[in-house]
């Protein structure tokens, strides 16, 4: 994500959780390329050691550096949610919780805390408690030590009053017995909420369990590779979205980074995010989930690259309406160096439809705004979907408020949405 320079409108944006008005100030891990692609070597597989190892994940979609914001996934914010054009859709009260049936099969549960569309949970840290968001579009977990009353977490092996640092965090027990991991810090004071923001979750936990969010009900629910049926989801009235490729328990499955960018190097792969298939006017597109892309201002929010825009056009010249007034001009991860964003709204009749596995459309968005990256060569290197060749795109939070409920199983790489 980038930071908006100067619009005729007041903006807010999300870094991994992290609500940013205007500037940033956090860091990724120590020698980790920003918004690289992972790059393994063939034996290696997402196993509780690997969460320890800030490493082992090098995809940094949702990273600032220092001052600059990096990556435009989480671009959203930008126009008054009544200039949505499809006000059906548009809505902070979801029906009553879709898991209502699926209880007995889910797993573990715990409260979850919504603030600004992102979902957070209280993660115990020896004596300490702090609120850390769930943030499926980044690959690495952090923490702001600062979040918690002296002296804090006990920590090791680094600097912590340094930003952007990788430090062994004792006691830590995310739904597993208190152990030590290797965390980020960051600073997420900026952060508006109902919450003091202490941390992100991302895909190095997330990818070690089935995990189910109901925002109907505020409730998380964590199990294991034992997990509901498919029969049991289906009857619950769910659909599968497949994730293959994209998000596993086992990194050595994850597709190679040359399957959506064709300048990839040799032997990278796809960050381990999950991303599912989507339509807009007949085109087709690999999006990206970001539980943590907070877009209150511009509900159903979805960043594209300029493939899929491109393919939008040819397949349905008339699908997308321009609305300059929204564009955005973005900084990037080079100093001196931005990025301009445009807006669409979609023409009626058209939708971004999420496709399931048998190729119907589970879920169709008419109201869905769409930001075209086109990341300027100098940018490249900082990485994401505007540097795919492939058709992309980055799904923001509102829509997974308007669902209720969706469950994330990276051992089958499939995502459960509410069929509609």
């Amino acid at each position: 994500m980038r930071t908006p320079r100067a619009t005729p409108f007041s903006f807010a944006i999300l870094l991994g959780g992290a609500t940013l008005m205007g500037c940033a100030s956090a860091a990724p891990p120590d020698d980790a390329s920003l918004d690289a692609p992972v790059d393994l070597p063939a034996s290696e597989t997402a196993t509780p050691a690997d969460v320890t190892v800030a490493a082992d994940v090098v995809d940094v979609p949702d990273v600032t550096d220092a001052a600059d914001v990096v990556d435009a996934a989480d671009v959203v914010d930008v126009i008054d949610a009544a200039d949505v054009n499809d006000a059906a859709d548009v809505t902070d009260a979801p029906a009553p919780d879709p898991l209502a049936s699926l209880r007995a099969c889910l797993g573990t549960t715990a409260p979850l805390t919504i603030s600004n569309r992102v979902p957070y949970v209280s993660v115990p840290i020896g004596a300490d408690r702090g609120e850390f968001a769930l943030d499926y579009g980044t690959t690495f977990s952090s923490i702001d030590l600062a979040a918690f009353p002296a002296p804090g977490p006990r920590t090791s092996g680094c600097d912590r009053t340094r930003l952007g640092v990788t430090c062994t965090v004792e006691g830590f027990s995310f739904f597993a017995a208190p152990s030590s991991v290797n965390l980020v810090t960051q600073d997420f004071r900026a952060v508006a909420g109902t919450v003091r923001q202490a941390g992100i979750i991302g895909t190095d936990f997330t990818s070690l369990r089935v995990m189910a969010l109901s925002y109907s009900t505020a409730r998380l629910f964590v199990g294991t590779a034992t997990r509901c049926a498919d029969e049991a989801w289906r009857a619950a009235g769910f659909a599968s979205l497949s994730s293959r490729g994209f998000f596993t328990n086992d990194l050595r499955t994850l597709s190679p980074m040359s399957t959506v960018d064709a300048s990839a190097a040799a032997g990278a792969r796809v960050p381990n995010v999950p991303t599912v298939p989507v339509r807009v006017g007949g085109a087709s597109a690999l999006a990206q989930l970001d539980t943590g892309f907070d877009d209150a201002l511009v509900p159903f929010s979805v960043n594209v690259n300029d493939a899929f825009y491109r393919a939008i056009v040819a397949a349905d010249a008339g699908a997308l309406v321009r609305s300059a007034a929204r564009d955005l001009s973005l900084t990037t991860c080079v100093v001196g160096v931005s990025e301009p964003v445009e807006a669409y709204a979609l023409a009626p009749g058209r939708s971004l439809e999420f496709v399931s596995d048998s190729g119907a459309v589970a879920r169709r968005y008419p109201g869905a705004t769409l930001f075209v990256k086109r990341t300027p060569a100098a940018a490249r290197s900082c990485g994401g979907i505007g540097t795919w060749t492939a058709p992309a795109a980055q799904v923001a939070a509102s829509f997974f408020v308007e669902m209720g409920a969706l469950a994330f199983d990276p051992y089958a790489s499939r995502v459960w949405v509410p069929a509609r």
